[in-house]
């Protein structure tokens, strides 16, 4: 093969990569709002107050610590707001059931444990406030 094209599908292999990369940063840990929500019935997540901070989390995930203390300072920090967080790392029916592809898997529950919200990967602390703020307004 000539030295000129295995050095341009090198390049293009590397501008695609970076692409790729660029988006998925700019997806994850974004608040994406979910209309009419399904309705979480686990015996494991306790519904209480006027919004509950639902965390899914692995036993391997790196970013899940710091997510956990990021939702927990939440929710200690406004009144109704509760923080669970569920391990799934041996409750795969569980992962599946809620399409939880990527650890952490966080969503935000109304006073019902309707879905109003979800967040796959490490949430941002202003945007998880800003959904919670809507959702404790209605």
């Amino acid at each position: 093969m000539h030295p000129l094209a295995v050095i341009a599908i090198l390049v293009g292999l590397i501008a695609l990569a970076t692409v790729l990369g660029l988006v998925w940063r700019a997806r994850t840990g974004r608040v994406r709002s979910m209309a009419n929500g399904e309705v979480v019935r686990l015996p494991e997540v306790p519904i209480r107050g006027s919004a509950t901070l639902l965390q899914f989390s692995t036993e391997v995930c790196a970013p899940c610590v710091p997510t956990r203390r990021v939702l927990g300072q939440i929710a200690a920090s406004t009144e109704g707001v509760h923080h669970v967080d569920l391990d799934v790392t041996h409750r795969p029916d569980i992962a599946a059931k809620f399409n939880v592809l990527q650890t952490p898997t966080t969503l935000i529950l109304d006073r019902t444990g309707a879905i109003r919200a979800r967040i796959g990967g490490a949430p941002r602390r202003a945007d998880v406030v800003a959904a919670l703020e809507s959702i404790l307004a209605a």
